[in-house]
């Protein structure tokens, strides 16, 4: 594998901005190569390396320019890890002198009373709680340091991959130049670099394996390596989930014309009856919605991972387990597989007669033990992470809002539906005592009024869970915008349900004349509004298009992840006519013969929708990985407490930093640009000016650099010297312990 692959295969994607541009120092040196072609006389070597002296003056410059951004991003997340950590060294003393005397007044893991002893109730029931309290603590801090532990192994691969960025562009310049004067400037510059020669992130990391052992995991290295375990940087898919995948996919392509043989040829039973099949598609289509939405959300997280949007970190997933793409795309090929054959013996009971109608009540019962089963197995951890999520939405205003949350919530929406027939499902199990016939008589909640008002506060539920996450937000940071002009949003929902149930209503009372239906302009008017509000939503605010500084990105925004812009384009065009098609309802109103398959139509819409919310899904990831690059945040932030007092020297030298290194703008890295020409030949266009001249801007430019690096330099040595000293104090103070 070439460098360049291997680079990008590896560095960390939130940081890939401030990764050496190995690329683009490559291009620069082949457009060297091949300008002297345009010599007077190439085959003059005399004169060609006269030119290749000039191009290195341009070609060091532009490597000193990186080699200061490296420098400076490195010191300032080196000044971040000592600042994180010193927090949990304080906790990891607190916890375990607490553990060791659990009675001491010193131990700060409990409150204590107002004379400044512990509370001395002694009943069993304190002492567990006491005991559970601790465990949670321990585990907290085992969570802490282990994300900790991460960050600092991506920083040892930050300095690892930048070093032989360098060493293989150098060698890679001696090699087109024939010369030595790159890997001298690398034994100058390069190989005594701060970034390079530091040490700390060594030593932070032996002292988080250390402490990790003695007083987490009481000595046990191996135990503690298993849980500190840093996940490899590409995934790699078990076999055994890969043959079971490619197992029920051809379990899929058999079954799919099974059932469509089956449906045809068992139009009627054994005695000549009609199946009920509207019926048995009411009961079918929420659950096959649901499992066609989790296939989605597998072919999602492919393409996450494979454009490089960091869905783990977003969602805040353990990097070292996790669901790949395979293990959601085998649990829905898996429950497909199941309601396909589940439907076969639909059809099968029906032709004999014999409660075909069991199967889906079957079927319905087997997803909520799949997903509700208490026990450890089938995904259990995926599976708990689940309800527990979905708790937070259903009870929404008393739980704070996380990124996983609201984004769940907005799936919700794509499956109103759902809830629709949630109503449909519960009437006609209770009600149709004969499940072969559904002509009997319904109770007074499944007819008339009471039907429509169940059905709409079904429908409102997934906007209210979202429109109450608003007001929660709202309530946490006190920002009028986005919030509230998000909850308008979802309030717009509301109106769009409501009035489509009175419209639906009072249907009968227009049969003769439906245009004259008040009710249904009035909804007709708010699905207009509602769905204009959306769509500008999407764009602006979900997706982040239309950004005034997009460049060449027309109509986009400044970055973007996957390959092509024509998929933007595309994607703005479908999700314009996806959020306008239930415009297609209304003529199914005036066409009577069009409304008889309205349920039909409704399936469809609903997949439309889907389709939709999967595409959806992978832009406003995308918007929310370059939001985390913008701040070069790579692991997830694991607080245990606030950072204490005597963190605030760390703190001091990353305020220092953040003044003085000028990145350029975190949200939007900043595009380098060659100093070599292209003509629309793309041949090298020599520049007028000779290579070694530089202009004042240059010259001003350098020395800043200058000034930033040796500033740098100073930063990182106090840096050192304060991580010595501290790495000192505690090998001392740890030897005094012991004797």
């Amino acid at each position: 594998m070439k460098f360049g692959e291997h680079l990008w295969t590896h560095l960390t994607p939130e940081w890939y901005s401030q990764y050496i541009e190995y690329d683009q120092m490559k291009d620069m040196l082949s457009a060297y190569v091949a300008n002297t072609q345009h010599l007077s006389d190439p085959s003059n070597d005399l004169a060609r390396q006269l030119y290749y002296l000039q191009a290195d003056e341009a070609f060091f410059k532009y490597c000193s320019t990186e080699l200061s951004k490296i420098n400076t991003f490195f010191a300032e997340k080196l000044a971040e890890a000592l600042r994180r950590f010193e927090p949990l060294k304080v906790e990891v003393k607190y916890t375990e002198e607490h553990r060791r005397h659990p009675h001491s007044n010193s131990s700060k893991i409990f409150p204590l009373e107002e004379n400044g002893s512990i509370n001395k109730y002694s009943s069993l029931s304190t002492k567990k709680h006491k005991d559970r309290t601790l465990h949670m603590k321990i585990n907290d801090l085992k969570l802490a340091l282990s994300e900790f532990y991460l960050m600092l192994i991506l920083l040892k691969n930050y300095q690892t991959l930048n070093f032989q960025g360098f060493r293989k562009i150098l060698k890679k310049h001696d090699k087109l130049f024939q010369t030595n004067r790159g890997e001298q400037w690398r034994i100058n510059h390069i190989d005594i670099a701060l970034f390079h020669q530091s040490k700390g992130i060594d030593q932070l990391i032996h002292d988080v394996e250390t402490m990790y052992i003695d007083k987490l995991e009481h000595g046990n290295r191996t135990k503690a390596m298993q849980r500190l375990r840093v996940p490899p940087l590409e995934e790699k898919q078990p076999r055994i989930v890969t043959f079971r995948l490619g197992l029920f996919i051809g379990m899929l392509c058999l079954l799919c014309p099974l059932l469509l043989i089956l449906g045809f040829a068992f139009r009627k039973t054994i005695t000549g009856k009609e199946v009920l099949w509207r019926s048995t598609f009411h009961v079918y289509r929420p659950l096959f919605l649901i499992i066609l939405h989790i296939c989605f959300v597998g072919l999602n997280v492919y393409g996450w991972s494979h454009a490089g949007v960091n869905h783990v970190l977003i969602f805040e997933f353990d990097p070292r387990s996790h669901l790949t793409y395979q293990k959601l795309l085998e649990i829905g090929t898996l429950l497909m597989s199941c309601w396909f054959l589940s439907f076969i013996a639909f059809f099968i009971a029906s032709y004999y007669e014999y409660q075909p109608f069991i199967q889906p009540l079957v079927f319905t019962l087997f997803l909520l033990i799949f997903f509700l089963n208490p026990s450890r197995t089938f995904y259990h951890k995926a599976r708990f992470w689940l309800l527990k999520k979905l708790r937070q939405v259903i009870c929404a205003p008393f739980y704070h809002v996380d990124f996983a949350s609201f984004w769940l919530g907005d799936q919700l929406i794509s499956l109103e539906l759902l809830f629709f027939d949630i109503e449909y499902f519960i009437c006609f199990y209770i009600y149709d005592t004969n499940w072969s016939k559904t002509n009997i008589q319904r109770g007074a909640l499944c007819s008339g009024w009471s039907q429509f008002l169940i059905q709409t506060i079904l429908i409102i539920l997934p906007s209210w869970f979202r429109f109450a996450q608003c007001l929660r937000r709202y309530r946490d940071t006190k920002q009028k915008f986005p919030h509230l002009v998000n909850a308008g949003k979802y309030a717009s929902g509301f109106a769009v349900s409501i009035t489509n149930a009175i419209r639906r209503s009072n249907d009968r009372y227009y049969k003769n004349n439906k245009k004259s239906n008040p009710y249904l302009y009035l909804w007709s008017i708010t699905a207009l509004i509602g769905s204009t509000y959306k769509l500008l939503w999407d764009l602006k605010m979900d997706w982040g298009f239309f950004d005034k500084n997009a460049g060449e990105n027309q109509f986009l925004r400044e970055q973007i992840v996957y390959p092509s812009k024509l998929i933007y384009y595309c994607v703005i065009i479908e999700n314009i006519i996806f959020r306008y098609i239930w415009i297609i309802n209304i003529f199914v109103y005036f066409d009577t013969e069009m409304g008889e398959y309205s349920d039909i139509i409704g399936f469809v819409f609903a997949i439309i929708e889907l389709i939709r919310r999967f595409l959806w899904n992978y832009f406003r990831l995308e918007n929310e990985h370059l939001n985390n690059c913008g701040q070069f945040r790579a692991v997830r932030d694991i607080s245990v407490q606030l950072t204490s007092t005597s963190a605030k020297p760390y703190s001091g030298h990353l305020d220092k930093i953040s003044k003085e290194n000028q990145l350029e703008n975190y949200r939007h890295a900043q595009k380098r640009h060659s100093i070599v020409n292209f003509n629309d030949q793309n041949q090298i266009i020599l520049p007028n000016q000779p290579l070694a001249s530089i202009d004042e801007d240059d010259q001003h430019s350098s020395d800043s650099q200058t000034s930033l690096q040796s500033k740098t330099e100073q930063i990182v040595d106090e840096i050192n010297e304060i991580l010595t000293i501290e790495s000192s104090n505690m090998f001392l103070s740890e030897n005094n312990r012991i004797e």
